[in-house]
């Protein structure tokens, strides 16, 4: 980690923020302009640096072209050469109390609530669009690279494996970072995230981001990993029917059938709103799900079970009216006698 007070090309480092992988994060300062930034420095072997600066020469001038409220912006990509380091420079994103705080941060702090995720998916969903609009493929939308921002909302970040169009730029670069490899071919991502036709081979596209997009607001409104062939209705079933037609659009086997839809509530009767961390026990009942076929087994010998108990009550009225009928008939006959 760089300590306090280092100057890496035009920005002196006032903290660290972070560190994970290949890459350190840091809030910096350019004293000529007065402003503070965010630093993310790679940590790379010599060997990886030279074809990785002619990459960052590539994007970093396509990546600074976007300008979004809903991405980080960078402003500069450059190699220190006093320090050796590769880092791009680009906007601090903090939350309320001054700290880079991620999807991540929120679902493990147990701060996750329908309508932040509500609002989080049209965040990302105009993010993205901007993004794909200006030809480019971010590759990692994941729970670790969406920073939630002083007014609370998210904000896509880590444009590092980002994939730019058209062919003849991607043709030039070597992709490096952040890769699980199948074969000779490197896929760019995390495992959970990655779309399946990534795994046969095929092209990232806008359709591989909605993907992992999918994915991660799974994640963040059922605390499970989505896994192939899993009954989306029934984990959605305690949510607004909303997430019912926008999760099963994302997450579609077919890359060219998945769309991603803008937000619009449905009322839902379910008084279920907290997603993460202490339940009440309204909110665990509620989250039991159970098969179709399950439910109707129950649902079959409940009607059953209300036949036979229509049929032998029946039956108890029939003897009790005959057994009624005999005695009326003795009691003429003995008055008769009587007579």
């Amino acid at each position: 980690m760089l300590g306090e007070g280092t100057v890496i090309g035009s920005y002196r480092v006032v903290r660290p923020l972070g560190k994970g992988g290949m890459a350190e994060v840091y809030e910096v300062e350019n004293e000529r302009l007065g402003a503070r930034f965010a630093l993310k420095a790679f940590t790379l072997d010599h060997g990886e640096v030279e074809f990785l600066r002619k990459r960052f020469r590539v994007e970093g001038r396509l990546l600074a072209r976007l300008a979004h409220p809903r991405i980080v912006r960078v402003y500069d990509m450059d190699l220190d050469a006093a320090t050796g380091i590769l880092y791009y420079v680009m906007d601090l994103v903090l939350d309320p109390t001054g700290h880079p705080r991620t999807l991540r941060d929120a679902l493990e702090a147990g701060e996750v609530t329908e309508e932040k995720v509500a609002l989080w998916y049209e965040d990302l969903r105009e993010g993205l669009a901007y993004i794909h609009g200006a030809g480019v493929i971010h590759r990692d939308v994941t729970l670790e690279n969406v920073l939630i921002g002083s007014d609370g909302r998210a904000v896509l970040s880590d444009f590092g494996v980002s994939k730019i169009l058209p062919h003849d730029l991607r043709a030039e670069l070597k992709e490096t970072m952040n890769t699980l490899v199948r074969g000779d071919r490197p896929l760019m991502g995390k495992p959970f995230y990655l779309a399946p036709e990534l795994k046969d081979g095929a092209e990232e596209s806008a359709a591989s981001d909605y993907f992992s997009l999918g994915v991660m607001i799974l994640r963040l409104l059922t605390q499970v990993w989505y896994m192939p062939g899993a009954q989306l209705d029934d984990m959605l079933m305690p949510l607004d029917p909303m997430w019912r037609t926008i999760l099963p659009r994302l997450l579609r086997d077919n890359p060219a059938e998945r769309e991603c839809v803008p937000w619009r509530p449905v009322k839902s009767a379910s008084p279920i709103r907290l997603l993460s961390g202490e339940a009440n026990t309204q909110e665990i009942f509620l989250r039991i799900r159970f098969p179709h076929w399950v439910i109707g087994t129950i649902l079959f010998i409940a009607a059953c079970t209300f036949v036979a108990l229509t049929i032998l009550a029946a039956r108890e009225r029939g003897r009790y009216n005959a057994a009624q009928s005999e005695v009326e008939r003795l009691t003429r006959i003995i008055m008769e006698l009587k007579k």
